[in-house]
């Protein structure tokens, strides 16, 4: 399974943000930002629905309802990238609407993966893209390199923290 979004060009599918002249931020590349920035919205105002939602309804603690969003974040994003890798999804509804709409590079599957997988899934958690990036590493053979982000990311994480606390003076 290929991934298009990964290793194709810089900042997980966008364009190098130059235009055949050397021009900085060209049309294409505000495009695919403004569909990040869309679709990270959309992700981030369902992950605070989402948890908040199970602690007022289902009264269970924060951190569960922070536990079972990064759970599903990680299926959604597990089956739309293999939705979108699939040999027919170009034919799918809304990479063709996509495609419609915004004719050109950023259009079609290469706009959906920005919106989708970037933007919502992306806002929606991290933590998802996280597990895709390592997964793609370890399925591409560099098995060291995932290994590394998926143990030296939480570990460096809480050292972060930790650090970011004493420098704020909490901790």
């Amino acid at each position: 399974m290929e991934f298009s979004v990964w290793g194709r060009t810089p900042l997980h599918g966008f364009s190098d943000g130059r235009d055949e002249n050397g021009s900085i931020l060209n049309v294409a590349f505000l495009i695919e930002f403004l569909l990040v920035l869309i679709g990270g919205s959309i992700g981030a105002m369902l992950r605070v629905l989402l948890t908040v939602s199970a602690a007022l309804y289902f009264k269970v603690p924060f951190w569960t309802g922070i536990m079972v969003v990064n759970i599903v974040g990680c299926l959604l994003i597990g089956t739309a990238a293999a939705v979108l890798t699939a040999s027919n999804a170009e034919d799918l509804w809304l990479v063709r609407t996509m495609q419609s709409m915004l004719d050109g590079s950023t259009g079609g599957l290469h706009g959906v993966e920005l919106l989708l997988l970037t933007g919502v899934l992306g806002g929606f958690t991290t933590f998802s893209t996280a597990m895709l990036d390592t997964w793609v590493l370890w399925r591409s053979g560099h098995s060291t390199k995932a290994m590394i982000s998926l143990f030296g990311t939480p570990i460096a994480a809480i050292l972060a923290l930790s650090l970011g606390l004493w420098i704020g003076g909490g901790g």
